[in-house]
């Protein structure tokens, strides 16, 4: 297969057109990030910078087992709950 120019590895793929939601989108060579969008013509840039880094992190989720026990506890059925080792 000859491409036109060596892929672009910074070139998001956007999923529809920003103007009238289109999903026939071809990269074009009006620039590195250039889309066209077949249904209405109109040519835009999709430009992925990165991700930040959220100011905190969350805090770790619980397992299903311990999330299960302590609910049981909150609602009174003692009988279920597993002793711990």
């Amino acid at each position: 297969m000859r491409f036109r120019r060596e892929p672009n590895a910074n070139r998001n793929f956007p999923t529809h057109c920003p103007y009238c939601a289109g999903e026939a989108l071809f990269p074009d060579a009006t620039s590195d990030f250039a889309w066209k969008c077949t249904e209405c013509l109109r040519i835009f840039e999709v430009k992925f910078y990165g991700q930040d880094a959220p100011d905190h992190a969350p805090a770790p989720a619980k397992s299903t087992e311990q999330a299960l026990q302590e609910s049981l506890a909150r609602h009174g059925h003692v009988a279920v709950l597993r002793k711990e080792k």
